[in-house]
């Protein structure tokens, strides 16, 4: 639910994405497990930088919307 809320809202704000499903994709979810230290989703990274979960207070920083 958090994931697609997330793509909607930057889709919504004009950003693209790279959409990596892991639930079909062992080997991606191994990589966003080991980026974030956790097994929750979404795991977004933004330049480097990783969110985990639905904060966008965090996306608009990184992003800088205001």
């Amino acid at each position: 639910k958090f994931c697609h809320m997330l793509k909607d809202y930057l889709t919504e704000k004009g950003f693209s994405y790279e959409n990596v499903d892991v639930g079909k994709d062992a080997a991606q979810a191994a990589i966003a497990q080991e980026k974030s230290g956790q097994l929750g989703v979404p795991v977004t990274d933004i330049d480097g930088k990783i969110i985990v979960g639905y904060d966008l207070e965090e996306v608009d920083a990184l992003l800088h919307i205001q």
